[in-house]
C-alpha cells in the first residue's frame, strides 16, 4: 500500500498535530501549518485527526505501488490502483495536505511523528522516497467543511495588542490595522514575512524571550513577521500584536503574494 514520490517541489514534509508540552525545553510544538486542513484531510481518509499526513507547500507527485486510498481537504477519499499517479499542488492556497488511509509512517520521536526541521527531527519529502502506511486505526470518511474552500484572505485577520506597546511609537498598532500587507515568498514554517508599511519602533528590548505561535514581531526594518509552528524565541524583537487563535489557519492559508488585512479581535 506504499506510495513512491515521483516529484516534490518546494517545502514538502510529513506532519501531524505537533509535540505539545515541550516549550520549556526550547522546542516549539511544530505540527501542521494549518491544523484545520490536516484534520480535514485525515477525516476525509477515515483517519484519526492526528494521523501523520503529507504537507505540501509547492507540488507533490506520487505513484501507488499497490491499491491504496488517499484523500485531501479538497477532495474525497479515492482509491489508487498500482501504477496510478496523483499530483497535489498547494495553489491557490499556501498549503495542501494529502492523507493516506492508515496514516503515513514516520518515526515516533519526542512525542510526535511530524518533521520539525528547526530541531533536526525528520526532513523534507523527496523524489524516490517510499511512503508506507502507519497502521493507524481507520473509520468512516467525513467530508471536509465547506469553509475550507473559502478565500482565506477575504475577511480581516483578528489580532490582539501585543505585550510591547511601550517599544513602538503610538501610531504603530493603528498603522498595522489600517494597512494592507502582502505575504512574501520568503515565508516558511518558522515565520510568515509581510511586506507593507513599516511599523515605527521606539527603543526595543534586547532580550530574547520565549514566544507563542502567531506573535507578530517587528525587526529593525519595521516589516512584521508572524511566527509559525517552528517559531524560535523573539531574538530581541518587540511584539506589536498576536494573531487570534481562531484565525491562525486562515492566516497561514494565504499564499505568497496574497493580501492580508488585520482587525482587532
Amino acid at each position: 500500500m506504499s506510495l513512491v514520490v515521483r516529484r516534490a517541489l518546494g517545502l514538502v514534509t510529513v506532519q501531524d498535530l505537533g509535540r505539545p508540552g515541550r516549550m520549556h525545553e526550547a522546542m516549539p510544538r511544530g505540527g501542521a501549518l494549518v491544523r484545520e486542513r490536516l484534520i480535514a484531510a485525515n477525516r476525509a481518509a477515515g483517519n484519526p485527526d492526528d494521523a501523520p499526513a503529507i504537507e505540501v507547500l509547492g507540488e507533490l507527485v506520487i505513484c501507488a505501488e499497490a491499491t491504496c486510498v488517499v484523500a485531501s481537504e479538497t477532495f474525497a477519499a479515492r482509491a489508487l490502483a498500482a501504477g496510478d499517479e496523483l499530483r497535489v499542488v498547494s495553489e491557490p492556497r499556501r498549503v495542501a495536505y494529502l492523507a493516506l488511509r492508515g496514516g503515513v509512517a514516520a518515526p515516533w520521536v519526542l512525542g510526535g511523528r511530524g518533521a520539525l526541521l528547526c530541531a533536526g527531527l525528520g526532513g523534507l519529502v523527496g523524489g524516490g522516497q517510499v511512503l508506507a502506511p502507519a497502521g493507524c486505526p481507520v473509520g468512516e470518511p467525513t467530508p471536509a467543511p465547506a469553509a475550507l474552500r473559502d478565500d482565506p484572505g477575504a475577511a480581516p485577520i483578528g489580532v490582539l495588542a501585543g505585550p510591547d506597546r511601550a517599544h513602538f511609537l503610538p501610531e504603530a498598532l493603528d498603522l498595522l490595522l489600517a494597512s494592507p500587507y502582502r505575504v512574501l515568498p520568503s515565508s516558511n514554517r518558522v515565520g510568515t514575512r509581510l511586506d507593507g508599511p513599516p511599523l515605527p519602533r521606539g527603543a526595543a528590548p534586547e532580550v530574547s524571550r520565549p514566544m507563542v505561535l502567531g506573535a507578530i514581531e517587528v525587526p529593525g526594518d519595521g516589516k512584521p513577521i508572524i511566527l509559525g509552528p517552528e517559531h524560535p524565541t523573539t531574538g530581541g524583537y518587540p511584539i506589536v500584536a498576536v494573531v487570534a487563535h481562531g484565525d491562525l489557519g486562515r492566516l497561514f492559508s494565504i499564499r505568497p503574494g496574497g493580501q492580508v488585512r488585520f482587525a482587532r479581535a
